[in-house]
């Protein structure tokens, strides 16, 4: 009885941490929605395109030195959660996972969204 005891103690406990340890997209390796991004940071300055969500405010890309490329759409209602309707999204030359948006003489960089 001790014995069984204890390897069901053992085989619990790790269970109960792992399940406890996740968080949004973790061990997803894929595109995160947009309520899994905004449960990581309920303010992030997210916006939808092709089905996939983009975020800013990532110090990094900021610091890249990008090409504007053509542009490959524009913010529609219900689309963007702090960006203006109409605000125009352009892709870079040099990267597929960054997209820059411009609206009122200003331009912001969107990161691909992608879970661990």
């Amino acid at each position: 009885m001790r014995l069984l005891s204890t390897v069901l103690i053992l085989f619990l406990i790790p269970s109960i941490l792992i399940g406890c340890t996740g968080s949004p997209g973790q061990n997803e390796g894929g595109v995160l929605s947009k309520e899994q991004v905004l449960k990581l940071n309920p303010d992030a300055d997210i916006f939808e395109f092709d089905g996939k969500v983009y975020s800013t405010g990532v110090d990094w890309i900021e610091e890249e030195e990008l090409i504007k490329d053509e542009q490959i759409g524009e913010i529609s209602e219900g689309m963007a959660n702090k960006l203006p309707v109409g605000a125009k999204i352009f892709s870079p030359k040099e990267r597929r996972d960054i997209l820059i948006v411009e609206y009122d003489g200003k331009e912001k960089r969107y990161l691909l969204q992608l879970g661990e």
